[in-house]
Parts: C-alpha cells; sequence; structure tokens
C-alpha cells in the first residue's frame, strides 16, 4: 500500500521539477533574448557616436573652428610631443 503512494508522490514531484526547469528555462531564454536586443542597440548607438567624434575631431573642422575663434597656432617653443 505505501509502495503505490511513494511512487505517486516521486512521479508527481519529477514531474512539478521538470516543468519548473522548463519554465526557468524559457524565462531566461526570454531575458538573453532582451539583453542581447538591447547590446545590439546600445552597440549599434556606440558606432554612431564614435562615428560623431571622429567627425568633430577631423582636422579640417578643428582648423575651420579655431579659426573662427580667432585662435592661433602655437609657438614651437610651446608644443610639447609626449611618447
Amino acid at each position: 500500500m505505501r509502495k503505490p503512494f511513494f511512487l505517486g508522490v516521486s512521479l508527481i514531484i519529477t514531474i512539478f521539477v521538470y516543468l519548473w526547469q522548463q519554465n526557468m528555462s524559457m524565462r531566461l531564454a526570454y531575458k538573453v533574448s532582451s539583453l542581447q536586443s538591447d547590446y545590439d542597440k546600445l552597440n549599434s548607438e556606440n558606432d554612431i557616436l564614435r562615428l560623431k567624434i571622429n567627425s568633430n575631431l577631423a582636422l579640417e573642422k578643428m582648423d575651420k573652428i579655431a579659426k573662427e575663434n580667432n585662435l592661433l597656432r602655437p609657438d614651437e617653443k610651446h608644443i610639447i610631443y609626449i611618447d
């Protein structure tokens, strides 16, 4: 009499653990997908910002901005080169 009861309980527990595992697996897969989407979006935004930085640091643009603000090129004695 006890053997079928314990067999039934162990079967129910096994099914419960399996379903819980499947549920957690689906939740984690959804979370990974969501994080991957966020990562791709941030990576794309980062690329755009890098392009903006590079365009702002272009020598021609810096020269134009310097001329607009009446800035002069420093004398050679004021330039310090760092290795």
